[in-house]
């Protein structure tokens, strides 16, 4: 139907255009954005690209270069939508948002200390065991925002496409 996937696509942009107004660190839509591309989009490709062009969308237009790990943990996102189609209840999506949460989380930082370089100064983590542990250490303040901007997004976003969806116009000829 193309105006679900029209109402789908505006909202995803919504939830793009909360990382250009000012907002706490990581207290985005990112991760709902990718939630509903993959719950609502039929086509899995659809469901894939929408959200990651907006990233890549808002990405430009802040001036930030892409970072390839908030792309791939993306990919990791996007197919909890996908399982949510199942059963949408008020709790599964509560749980979408804090397994994305915790997915983002993991995969994000454990790509950056891969990445990690003596360069990043005091940030740098070594190649270690303990590296690891002090990056995903550095990343708990970031954790708190990303989990809140996921539950309070998912469900404004969600909430949204079922008020619209369902709305029905009465139109008075007069």
């Amino acid at each position: 139907m193309k105006n679900k996937s029209l109402l789908i696509i505006v909202l995803i942009v919504v939830g793009a255009f909360s990382r250009i107004i000012p907002h706490p660190d990581n207290f985005t839509a990112i991760g709902a954005m990718a939630i509903l591309g993959g719950l609502y989009f039929d086509k899995k490709y659809i469901a894939f690209s929408v959200p990651i062009i907006a990233m890549f969308i808002s990405d430009l237009y802040l001036g930030y270069k892409p970072i390839l790990s908030i792309y791939i943990a993306f990919l990791f996102i996007i197919p909890i939508g996908i399982k949510l189609r199942k059963k949408i209840t008020y709790f599964s999506i509560f749980n979408s948002s804090i397994i994305a949460a915790i997915l983002f989380f993991l995969v994000t930082n454990f790509l950056v200390w891969t990445n990690s370089s003596p360069l990043d100064g005091i940030y740098y983590c070594e190649p270690t065991l303990m590296g690891l542990i002090k990056c995903y250490t550095q990343a708990i303040p970031f954790f708190m925002n990303t989990l809140l901007g996921n539950i309070f997004f998912c469900f404004s976003l969600f909430g949204l496409y079922e008020v619209i969806s369902k709305r029905k116009f009465i139109y008075i000829n007069s």
